[in-house]
């Protein structure tokens, strides 16, 4: 005789808000999780989005935050609005720096290049951020997602060696922000310390259940790093455009997604650049050009 598994226990989208509340608002379930379970869409933390449907008529997420239907019942629109808002006096304060900013100036100006993939790949460079003008004593969430910089789709043309325009860009895919796995952090701690985006992954996966930003395929794409000041009063976000937060964008860090990279110049700036791709500096694993 056969055995069937119990089916997986559902909650409700209150529930699960309940279970959300209770991790931000207490550090020793969050240390409890594993590196890749941190790594979840904007939504857990989010009543209510930038879209017309509220997040709690959603029943796209299971009790662990993953993506149980199709990505077409998801909200398209970036979660947090495109155009700038005026800032509070306090918020207003804030700047934010990009570190390691000349080797992305390098990347820039070859044309930076991602590679996404089906079970996700980390972004090279990375995006490490730091900030100032926070106070101290308030707390923080910090926040990235990436936004698609126009609506065209690209193709690399090798004999120009430059990127040019194929035509219309494809159907958006479903908004995610990626919420730092460190958040909310105190003001005192931001001061001190960079922010960085190590974890973050890429995928072209439409039904990626990890919480990956999900990306098209040679389409350009701007990262975004916001900032969240945490109300005392609520341990989760209910909605985004009542709260306090800044956005920033750094243009060097513009990039073209890709499957597999088309400048060869990208590849070997990136072997060249990467401390965990040392293997590949191995010279005899290069041709002619590269070397």
């Amino acid at each position: 005789m056969e055995y069937t598994p119990p089916p997986k226990p559902q909650l409700s989208s209150r529930a699960n808000a309940f279970s959300i509340a209770a991790l931000m608002s207490s550090g020793t379930s969050k240390d409890k999780e594993s590196p890749e379970s941190t790594i979840k869409p904007l939504e857990q933390f989010v009543e209510k989005s930038s879209c017309a449907q509220p997040l709690s008529d959603l029943s796209s997420l299971d009790p662990h935050g993953e993506f149980s239907t199709s990505p077409s019942s998801l909200c398209t629109e970036p979660l947090i609005p495109t155009t700038p808002i005026i800032p509070s006096e306090e918020m207003a304060k804030i700047s934010c720096s990009l570190e390691t900013k000349e080797l992305w100036d390098k990347f820039h100006e070859l044309g930076t290049e991602m590679i996404i993939t089906k079970s996700g790949r980390r972004m090279f460079p990375t995006i490490r951020v730091s900030f100032s003008g926070v106070d101290p004593e308030a707390k923080y969430i910090v926040l990235m997602d990436i936004v698609p910089v126009d609506n065209k789709r690209y193709r690399y043309a090798y004999h120009r060696s430059s990127w040019l325009v194929a035509g219309k860009a494809d159907p958006p895919l479903p908004a995610r922000l990626y919420v730092h796995p460190d958040s909310p952090f105190t003001g005192e701690q931001l001061l001190k310390q960079m922010v960085s985006f190590e974890k973050v992954k890429l995928t072209n996966n439409e039904l990626d259940q990890h919480g990956h930003i999900i990306l098209n395929s040679m389409h350009k794409y701007q990262p975004r790093v916001h900032i969240i000041k945490k109300k005392d009063h609520t341990a989760s976000l209910l909605n985004l455009k009542s709260e306090e937060f800044r956005t920033f964008i750094f243009p060097e860090t513009v990039f073209t997604a890709v499957t597999a990279y088309q400048n060869q110049l990208i590849t070997k700036l990136k072997i060249d650049s990467n401390p965990f791709a040392k293997g590949f500096r191995d010279s005899s694993r290069l041709t002619d050009i590269e070397r």
